[in-house]
C-alpha cells in the first residue's frame, strides 16, 4: 500500500518536470523578423480642367468685347430747374386751349449773385446742446422723388423743389395745421406754409438753387418769424419768380447775396419767433404777375404742390363748392382707401376771407384744399356739403396730382 502511493508521487512529479521543459523549450525559439512597411509618394492623379484647355486654345478671342461703363468719382448732384430745362412749362392759358391768347410762358433770367459773405454767422444765444425738443422726430420718410418733376400728362405739375429736411427726420407738414388752415381748434393764425417739426439742431436744406435775399430777424417788419432764410431762386413759373422761406431757425448758416445750391444746408432748425415747439416753416412765395417787389405775406402758395412727393406716392388736390358753385371753406375733407376702408389722411379747406390777399390758390389746378404723400392707390374723397354727403373716386398715381371736385351739382371727377 505504501509502495503503491511512492510510485504515484514519482510519476507526478515527472509530468510535471516534463511539461515544464516543454514550456521553456518553445520560449527558446528565435522571435521571427518583422517585417517595417514604409508608405511610398505616388503622383496625384492629374485631372483635366475642359475650361482651361478651351481658354489655351483661344476660344472667343475674336468676339465682340463687352462695353465697359466707368465708375464715377465726383459726388450726385440732382438737377436744378433751368431756363433750358423750363421751356416746355406752358401757362394756364395754354393748357385751357389758348383762350387768352397771351403766347408763349417767359420765364425769367437767372438772378445775379453776389460773392458770399465775410461777416460771423447768425446763431442764438442759447447752446444748441442744451436746449429741451419738446417733440421727437419721426422715423424714417420715403424717399423723395427728385425734382424737377412734371408727370402731368398736360404738363399741369410744377414739383420744382427738394424738401428742405432730410429723410432720417420729419419732412412732411403737419397734418392738423395744413397750409390756408386756422388749427384743430380754429385758434390759429391762418397758416401760409408748413411746419415740419423736428429736433433743435436738425440741418435745413435749400429747396433749390438761387440766392439769399435775407438771413436773420425781422423780414418785412415782422417778429414772428424768429430767424429766417428767404431764397430767390434761379428759375421761375409762368413769367413769375420764385421764393422760398425757412423760419423759427436756431441758426442761419448763410448770408444775404450768398449763392447756394439745390439741398445746401442753410440753418439749424429751432424755436424762435413765435412758435409752440421746435420746427421749421416752410414757404414758396411767387409775386403776382408783373411785380417786380420781393413777394409777401399775401403771395404765398401751398408747398405741397411744389415739394417733390415720396417715390410710389402722389397727391390729391380739390374743390369744395357749394350748389351755388361758392368756395366753402374750413371744411372737413376725409381721404378713404378703397381696398382697406381705413382713414388715410384728413384736411381742411382753405380759409380766403373775402379774398386772396392772405391765401392763394395755386395758378393751374384753383384747388382750396391738398393732401399729399399719399401712397399709389385708389382713393375716396369725402365731404358733408350742406348735411349732405359728397364724395368721389379718384386714383392717385406716383409723382403726380389727382384732381377732384366736390359740389351737389359735380357728377364725375377731373383726373
Amino acid at each position: 500500500m505504501q509502495r503503491s502511493g511512492g510510485i504515484s508521487g514519482v510519476l507526478l512529479v515527472l509530468v510535471a518536470l516534463i511539461a515544464f521543459g516543454a514550456l521553456l523549450l518553445m520560449n527558446a525559439r528565435p522571435t521571427p523578423e518583422l517585417r517595417v512597411i514604409v508608405p511610398t509618394e505616388a503622383n496625384p492623379t492629374e485631372v483635366e480642367n475642359g475650361w482651361e484647355r478651351v481658354l489655351e486654345a483661344g476660344f472667343g478671342s475674336g468676339s465682340t468685347p463687352l462695353p465697359t461703363i466707368a465708375i464715377p468719382t465726383a459726388p450726385f448732384i440732382a438737377p436744378t430747374l433751368s431756363l433750358a430745362e423750363q421751356s416746355d412749362v406752358r401757362s394756364p392759358e395754354e393748357l385751357n386751349g389758348g383762350v387768352s391768347g397771351e403766347g408763349d410762358t417767359a420765364l425769367v433770367a437767372a438772378t445775379p449773385t453776389l460773392p458770399p459773405p465775410t461777416g460771423a454767422l447768425l446763431a442764438t444765444p442759447v447752446p444748441l446742446t442744451a436746449v429741451a425738443v419738446t417733440r421727437p422726430p419721426q422715423d424714417w420718410q420715403p424717399p423723395p422723388l427728385l425734382p424737377p418733376l412734371s408727370r402731368d400728362a398736360l404738363g399741369r405739375d410744377h414739383y420744382y423743389f427738394h424738401r428742405p429736411v432730410d429723410s432720417n427726420a420729419t419732412n412732411r407738414g403737419l397734418f392738423y395745421y395744413p397750409y390756408g388752415s386756422d388749427g384743430p381748434d380754429n385758434n390759429y393764425r391762418i397758416h401760409s406754409g408748413v411746419d415740419m417739426p423736428n429736433d433743435i439742431g436738425q440741418t435745413v436744406r435749400a429747396a433749390g438753387a438761387g440766392v439769399i435775399i435775407w438771413s436773420g430777424q425781422g423780414f418785412q417788419e415782422t417778429a414772428s418769424y424768429g430767424n429766417i432764410v428767404v431764397i430767390e431762386h434761379d428759375f421761375g413759373y409762368d413769367g413769375r419768380r420764385l421764393y422760398t422761406l425757412y423760419a423759427h431757425l436756431s441758426a442761419v448758416l448763410v448770408g444775404v447775396g450768398q449763392t447756394v445750391a439745390a439741398r445746401d444746408p442753410i440753418g439749424l432748425v429751432g424755436n424762435t419767433g413765435r412758435v409752440t415747439g421746435p420746427h421749421v416753416h416752410f414757404e414758396v412765395r411767387m409775386p403776382q404777375p408783373g411785380s417786380v417787389e420781393i413777394p409777401g405775406y399775401g403771395d404765398t402758395y401751398n408747398p405741397v404742390l411744389w415739394m417733390a412727393p415720396y417715390v410710389g406716392s402722389g397727391v390729391i388736390a380739390g374743390r369744395l363748392t357749394d350748389a351755388r358753385g361758392r368756395l366753402l371753406q374750413d371744411a372737413d375733407i376725409t381721404i378713404r382707401n378703397w381696398a382697406t376702408g381705413l382713414t388715410a389722411d384728413t384736411t381742411t379747406t382753405y380759409i380766403l376771407p373775402g379774398t386772396t390777399v392772405d391765401m392763394n390758390r395755386d395758378p393751374v389746378w384753383e384747388e382750396n384744399f391738398v393732401v399729399g404723400d399719399l401712397p399709389v392707390g385708389r382713393y375716396e374723397v369725402i365731404a358733408n356739403i350742406e348735411g349732405t354727403r359728397i364724395s368721389r373716386i379718384v386714383n392717385v398715381i406716383e409723382g403726380t396730382t389727382t384732381f377732384v371736385e366736390l359740389s351737389p351739382t359735380v357728377p364725375t371727377p377731373t383726373s
